[in-house]
């Protein structure tokens, strides 16, 4: 029985992904602030940002904001947008947490699901703008005693500092007056964060075996379809 060209190149390819995916691992997403309990201290409406360099490639799939209350969901009225922007002042990505609406958590963070991007090596920043009396943010400066704990995934990142400014809309701050000196800087705001994961590359020996099991694979399923 013959098959139509299109028919096998469809199976070629659907058995070229089902073989990839059974050789890349899977990896636990790594949330970079975690925001624990206890630091609502201010009530700042304007931008706060936390800055940080990506070393390998990493893919964000969740956006978070700090959440004082300690519940699911902002205490009402509340809305408070997240971006990431690189280096540049692009805006890559964001997310709006509104009052009224419940959300996934870890510690005192809301979590929300975002089309997943890829940062690659550079310099990044997470900014969030929002806070107020019913929603406060954390501040080391203004009583919060610890700010959030940094999670590097393992060295993918490298925590560099935080910015502030005091428009109301989400923008790009770049600097930071008053802000703690020296290792408290990197971790001054509990505001923005965000989930992510690594995955290396596969080793070489890894794709030339990945390569001829394919082929062989391939060979066999044209065999099939022309017989």
């Amino acid at each position: 029985m013959r098959f139509p060209v299109t028919s096998f190149r469809l199976m070629s390819a659907a058995v070229a992904v089902a073989a990839l995916m059974s050789v890349v691992p899977a990896f636990a997403d790594t949330l970079a602030y975690s925001d624990p309990s206890g630091q609502g201290k201010q009530n700042w409406p304007g931008n706060l940002a936390l800055t940080f360099q990506v070393n390998t490639t990493i893919v964000v799939d969740q956006l978070g904001v700090f959440n004082a209350n300690g519940t699911n969901a902002l205490t009402d009225p509340g809305k408070i947008t997240v971006g990431i922007y690189n280096n540049s002042g692009v805006l890559l990505t964001s997310a709006v947490f509104s009052s009224g609406n419940t959300y996934a958590t870890s510690n005192s963070d809301l979590l929300q699901s975002i089309t997943p991007i890829v940062l690659t090596a550079g310099i990044y920043e997470v900014d969030a703008v929002g806070f107020g009396n019913a929603n406060n943010n954390g501040n080391l400066n203004t009583g919060s005693s610890t700010g959030p704990t940094l999670n590097d995934g393992g060295g993918a990142l490298t925590f560099l500092g935080a910015a502030w400014d005091s428009s109301t809309t989400l923008d790009d701050p770049t600097t930071c007056p008053t802000c703690q000196s020296g290792p408290a800087i990197k971790q001054q705001f509990d505001a923005g964060t965000f989930s992510f994961a690594v995955a290396p590359a596969p080793e070489p020996s890894g794709l030339v075996m990945l390569g001829t099991g394919l082929l062989s694979v391939a060979t066999m399923a044209r065999r099939r379809f022309l017989a």
